[in-house]
Parts: C-alpha cells; sequence; structure tokens
C-alpha cells in the first residue's frame, strides 16, 4: 500500500511537470508568437511555466503583474558592439528591452526572471517569497517590501535572491517596509551583481548576505548583513552593525581587519580596467584579488560559486549564428545554425 501510495505521488508529480507549458512573447510584426506583451503572457500562464521574451528593436511596455510562480527568460543583453565585447553570443544582437514597472505579487513565490533589461528608471516590486532576479540589465529600482498586496498587512518576509546583475544609476533599496511588532525581511541574497553609480540602501530590519559584489562608484547602507568577497572603487560603505570580511577598498571603506584591504589601486587589481563595461573587471592574475575571499576564493563578481555571466545570458541553449548564401543554384538553400549550451 505504501509503494502503490509512493507510486501516485510520482505520478502527480510528473503530471504538473507534463503539463507545464512554454510561451512565446514577440511584439514583430509578422512574427508568430503566443504573445505580443509580456502582461498578456503573464495573465495566461499558469503556475510552473516559462515564459520566453525574444529579443525585439521595439521595447516591451505596460505593466507586469505577476501573482503565480513563473520562470521568464530574455536573451541577455550587451550583445553587439561598440557597447561591449561580448558580441557573437546571441546571434539576435537585440536584448528584450522593457520599460514597464514589474510586480512580484503574493503566489509569485519561487518566480524567476532573467535575461532581460529593464529601461527609463522602472522599478521590479519584490512583495513576495523567494523571488529570483538573476542576469539582468537594470537601470532603475528593485524595490523590497514586506507588504501583502492582497490583504494589506504586513508580514515577515524570506529568501529574495539578487545576483548576476548589472545596474546603472539607481540600484536596490526598499519601499512599504514596517519592522512594527518584530516584522524582518531576512535571508536576502545579493551576490555577483556589478553596482554602477547607483547604491544599495536596506534599513534595520532587512538582513542577509552580500557578496562578491562589484561597487563602482556605488554606495552601500545596510544593517545586519554579511559583507564579503566585495570590491569597491569610488562610494561608501556604512559599517553599521554589518559583518564584514575579506573585501578590497580603492579607498579606506573597508580597512584592514578581518582580512579586508584598502588603497588598492585598479591598475594592481584588474587586467584591464579600461575595458569596456563589464570585462573591466577581470582579475589581474597574479593580483591582490585571487583567492583573497573568504574560503580562498577570488574577490569580485567573477569569484566564488556563481561568477558573474558576460551579458545575462541564460542557462538555456543559444543560437549565436546563422548564415546562408544570397543565391542558390539548386532547389534547396544551405542554412547554418551554429548554436551553443550555457551554464
Amino acid at each position: 500500500m505504501k509503494q502503490l501510495f509512493l507510486y501516485f505521488i510520482l505520478l502527480a508529480a510528473l503530471s504538473q511537470t507534463a503539463q507545464a507549458t512554454k510561451w512565446r512573447v514577440n511584439n514583430r510584426v509578422g512574427i508568430n508568437a503566443n504573445f505580443t506583451t509580456i502582461s498578456a503572457a503573464v495573465n495566461a500562464a499558469s503556475s510552473g511555466d516559462t515564459i520566453y521574451i525574444e529579443p525585439s528593436p521595439t521595447n516591451y511596455t505596460g505593466a507586469i503583474n505577476i501573482d503565480k510562480k513563473l520562470t521568464i527568460i530574455g536573451n541577455g543583453y550587451f550583445n553587439s558592439s561598440p557597447n561591449t565585447m561580448n558580441s557573437g553570443l546571441q546571434a539576435d544582437s537585440n536584448s528584450c528591452s522593457i520599460y514597464a514597472y514589474i510586480y512580484f505579487n503574493q503566489g509569485s513565490a519561487g518566480t524567476t526572471i532573467m535575461g532581460v533589461s529593464l529601461y527609463g528608471g522602472y522599478a521590479m516590486y519584490v512583495y513576495s517569497d523567494s523571488i529570483t532576479i538573476q542576469r539582468n540589465f537594470i537601470y532603475g529600482y528593485i524595490y523590497l517590501s514586506n507588504y501583502n498586496t492582497t490583504s494589506g498587512t504586513y508580514g515577515n518576509r524570506i529568501s529574495s535572491n539578487i545576483k548576476q546583475n548589472i545596474f546603472y544609476a539607481y540600484g536596490i533599496s526598499n519601499q512599504s517596509f514596517s519592522t512594527t511588532g518584530g516584522l524582518t525581511m531576512s535571508n536576502i541574497n545579493i551576490q555577483n551583481n556589478i553596482f554602477n553609480s547607483c547604491s544599495v540602501n536596506l534599513p534595520s530590519g532587512m538582513s542577509g548576505f552580500m557578496q562578491n559584489n562589484m561597487f563602482h562608484s556605488a554606495n552601500t547602507s545596510t544593517y545586519n548583513f554579511q559583507v564579503n568577497n566585495n570590491i569597491m572603487h569610488g562610494g561608501s560603505f556604512d559599517i553599521n552593525n554589518n559583518v564584514y570580511f575579506n573585501n578590497i577598498g580603492t579607498s579606506t571603506q573597508f580597512g584592514t581587519l578581518n582580512n579586508n584591504q584598502q588603497n588598492i589601486t585598479t591598475t594592481a587589481l584588474f587586467n584591464n580596467f579600461s575595458a569596456t563595461t563589464e570585462t573591466r573587471y577581470t582579475l589581474k592574475n597574479p593580483g591582490p584579488g585571487i583567492g583573497a575571499g573568504f574560503n580562498s576564493v577570488d574577490v569580485g563578481v567573477f569569484g566564488g560559486p556563481d561568477p558573474y555571466k558576460l551579458s545575462g545570458i541564460p542557462p538555456v541553449p543559444t543560437i549565436y549564428a546563422i548564415s546562408a548564401p544570397v543565391t542558390t543554384t539548386t532547389s534547396t538553400l544551405p542554412v547554418t545554425i551554429s548554436t551553443k549550451s550555457n551554464d
């Protein structure tokens, strides 16, 4: 009887997996996708579905309200010169550019969004547990909150995973956050991100980990965080009651206690700091950042168990080249499609 019961549990799990649907979103005229807007795809999808946002020269607009567990995947960013040295990673050099507010509401726990570009100072609002925001270009804010948009009350919140993104001009902050009655938001993981001319500003009552980030002319003000393996060039680090160790500052941001290093020059630290965008943060080997992190990992965005991925390429197969002759002397046109897997 026990074996039969386990069989039905396994059958139910497989049935749920089999029913998960993959949806395509493309707003180009003439492309036969399931939807032309992200919001329409989110509204039609069921919990567990995957939504692929395809690259387009036209921006995706319209507020996106997520109230179910979804996986949302774009094609990355910086895929063409002269913006970066990462050309050749995608056959289509356009990005999935979103000019819209994105809301992770109640019911969206377990959702992951990756490979998209958020522009125009728009923001992602996290009102749910267990949200992963990974490998995105973010020219706007991520706002963390413990507000329940359904009940209109506040509660404890856990597990926001923000990693391998690149931020410009805005950063991570809070909105609609309350500590009344001892409420908290814990296990916030801020890892392997690039922060350029922006800030991480989170109040007391929020706690977690901030590790292997690059802060370039960026400021941090947090409480109750473990801060390690980061690099800061310009900007400031507010000590507050954080625990911090094995970080490197090009000035005196972290001091020298607890294996922190200070006044390390960019020339000593990086291979080519004058390079474009992300590649400029590649460590010089040998150099003061190699093996200088906790447990002897490298400091900075390319160190640790989840290193930053150039262009935010998602961990799915991609087409990086398509070639075909202009004319043919036969009844068929030979086309070569080059693909690769990604991690």
